[in-house]
């Protein structure tokens, strides 16, 4: 019992001395812990990085945001490295530059400038599997000009495949019949009246042109007149019409061929109308007794006719009255001989 009532004092005694020696001490301490927070504050870092994406599980083909942000003192110089090749398996489609900006921060004895630069980067890859973004390494320069670095840490992103639905299927699937249109009564409608339309456009225009014909070769078929003459009448009632004046320039090339075409069915008695100008101009060489010269003579005159009929060719009024007298010229060459 005495030695352990000796022992009890004693452990008393050493309670009561520490107790003594904290009081005594506690401003040395509290200097200290002071001065050692001024000196972390001083040693703050004096550059700060932080990579960070968007989300670490993404389907392939998926867009990742990758971030990596820079805070530095007003007096850092930073050189930020290109990331083109030093994305692993990532590839970049978009990147954008934000700052650099100036911020405030507060610390435990004053406030802090920090410059922030924010790098955001769209990066994506056609590969599955279980992948990191490297580190970045930023080299840095203080006052003293030393050159430092300062690495952001990798990061891990999960690359899944495109999960199959319950509709997938393992095998090749046939291709899907064609859509049909709906066809309403407007669909119909068009189908039967557009071709009926096309058609009585063209049985309307085939008219008009066979009144125009008869209105100017009618009459006159029914005089007894030999081909040549009833031709000189023709090309007389077609000046008279006054069709150059009016400017129907096309109309009046139209009736002079035809003129010189009716007189040759007449005076050769072949079907001329219905021949192209090279295929009357072969059988007038090779099946009649047409002389060479006038056959080229018809030709040219039957071109020129073509142009203005079909090419849109619109010739003065001296070349107009040229292939006027040409036309003559065509009949009197061939006309029969008294």
């Amino acid at each position: 019992m005495k030695n352990n009532g000796d022992g009890g004092g004693y452990f008393l005694m050493l309670l009561c001395n520490l107790y003594y020696k904290i009081n005594y001490l506690r401003p040395h301490y509290l200097l200290l812990m002071f001065l050692s927070l001024l000196f972390a504050v001083y040693l703050d870092a004096s550059v700060n990085v932080k990579a960070t994406v968007d989300k670490n599980k993404v389907t392939i083909g998926d867009k990742i945001r990758y971030t990596i942000v820079i805070e530095h003192d007003a007096g850092i110089q930073v050189q930020f490295p290109e990331l083109g090749g030093n994305l692993g398996e990532f590839e970049i489609k978009d990147y954008k530059i934000i700052g650099p900006k100036t911020k405030l921060y507060f610390s435990p004895l004053w406030f802090k400038k920090k410059v922030v630069t924010e790098y955001r980067y769209i990066i994506t890859t056609f590969t599955t599997g279980e992948f990191k973004i490297p580190t970045s390494t930023i080299t840095y320069s203080g006052d003293n000009g030393e050159n430092k670095e300062i690495q952001s840490g990798e990061i891990t992103v999960f690359v899944e495949s495109v999960k199959p639905t319950d509709r997938d299927r393992d095998d090749i699937r046939d291709i899907k019949p064609p859509v049909g249109i709906p066809r309403g009564w407007f669909f119909y409608f068009c189908l039967i009246f557009i071709p009926l339309l096309l058609i009585g456009s063209g049985l309307g225009y085939l008219l008009y042109r066979q009144k125009k014909e008869v209105s100017f070769f009618g009459e006159d078929k029914k005089k007894p007149l030999p081909p040549h003459e009833l031709a000189y009448e023709r090309l007389e009632k077609l000046e008279a019409m006054g069709l150059i004046e009016q400017g129907k320039i096309k109309e009046y090339y139209i009736i002079l061929s035809e003129i010189v075409r009716r007189y040759l069915e007449d005076r050769y008695k072949i079907p001329v109308l219905d021949r192209t100008t090279n295929e009357l101009y072969r059988y007038l060489r090779q099946d009649t007794d047409m002389d060479r010269k006038h056959c080229s003579l018809l030709k040219e005159f039957l071109e020129e006719c073509d142009l203005v009929k079909f090419a849109k060719y619109v010739p003065e009024e001296e070349i107009i009255k040229d292939d006027t007298s040409t036309a003559r010229k065509i009949i009197d060459l061939t006309k029969p001989s008294i």
